[in-house]
């Protein structure tokens, strides 16, 4: 009796082992078992990624980020292109890239992108802002990535030339791609600090709501220290014009609050930063800040 459930037990071992062994097929190749129950799932990693698209409010258009969670791609930059065109699905939000356009390739080499799209990209109808703000999308998508600092477009692998009967360097018909490669453009984006060569504004951010009267802060670079903030409705009416004085000609810090007239109809206004050149008096813009008000 013990000598039967010795061999019983031995021959369980045996299939056990075998079972989980590599084993060799009439052919000489090994192939191995997996054990009966054993998982055959794979955990996908998944990885984040920061996208930009275009929002509509109170009669003007900014870029929003979108942060996704999306299956690690061979190419990051690619990758992120495409989830571009696919768009997204949050209210008041949109991609201005054509939704047909594929992406044939993105090449990046001493911090330039060069992103390569198929022709259908060129078939948007969109004003010079929806232009401006296409190109920026991609361009801030992009620049948000490592050792990517700025973004060059190409269509069907040429800069220029026609296809389809139209010049790609045109793009869509306003702005172009003339001056390429572009650099991020920040202050198209809703809550970026504005940041200029001779101004950086920390109050308000881009695309921001304020009250009245606002407070404008940050550090100004500019001759005996004075510059002066112009306020404007939508319609393009001064609603205030007053000088401002920093701490210091060579960045020095500013801070002022700045009431201004009620303008006619509510929706956005936009604050001008300019100052008076020391040789013949005429206006030099500094930045320019669009916001919402309260």
């Amino acid at each position: 009796m013990k000598r039967a459930v010795l061999a019983i037990g031995l021959l369980v071992l045996a299939a056990l082992l075998l079972a989980g062994c590599p084993q060799r097929t009439p052919d000489g190749a090994t192939t191995t078992t997996k054990p009966a129950g054993a998982s055959t799932t794979t955990t996908e990693k998944k990885i984040s990624v920061k996208l930009y698209f275009v929002e509509e409010k109170a009669g003007t258009q900014f870029l929003v980020s979108e942060v996704r969670s999306i299956a690690e791609p061979e190419s990051m930059p690619e990758a992120a292109v495409e989830e571009l065109i696919k768009g997204t699905k949050k209210n008041n939000s949109t991609s201005l890239i054509p939704p047909k356009t594929k992406v044939l390739s993105v090449r990046v080499e001493n911090k330039l992108a060069t992103v390569d799209f198929s022709k259908e990209v060129l078939f948007a109808n969109v004003g010079a802002a929806g232009e401006e703000l296409g190109i920026a999308q991609i361009v801030n998508t992009l620049t948000g990535l490592p050792d990517i600092e700025r973004v060059k477009f190409l269509v069907e692998g040429d800069e220029e030339g026609l296809v389809d009967g139209r010049e790609i360097r045109d793009w869509w018909g306003h702005i172009g791609l003339y001056e390429q490669p572009f650099s991020r453009a920040e202050k198209l984006t809703k809550g970026a600090k504005t940041e200029e060569r001779t101004i950086i504004v920390e109050t308000p951010r881009a695309f921001s709501t304020v009250k009245n009267p606002l407070t404008v802060k940050g550090k100004a670079q500019v001759f005996e220290a004075q510059f002066q903030v112009r306020i404007l409705d939508k319609n393009g009416s001064v609603l205030s014009d007053v000088p401002v004085m920093a701490d210091n000609f060579d960045w020095g810090n500013f801070e002022e609050q700045i009431g201004y007239k009620s303008p006619k109809e509510t929706g956005y206004i936009k604050i001008l930063f300019y100052f008076h050149s020391a040789k013949d008096g005429s206006e030099v813009p500094m930045a320019e800040v669009t916001v919402f008000m309260d």
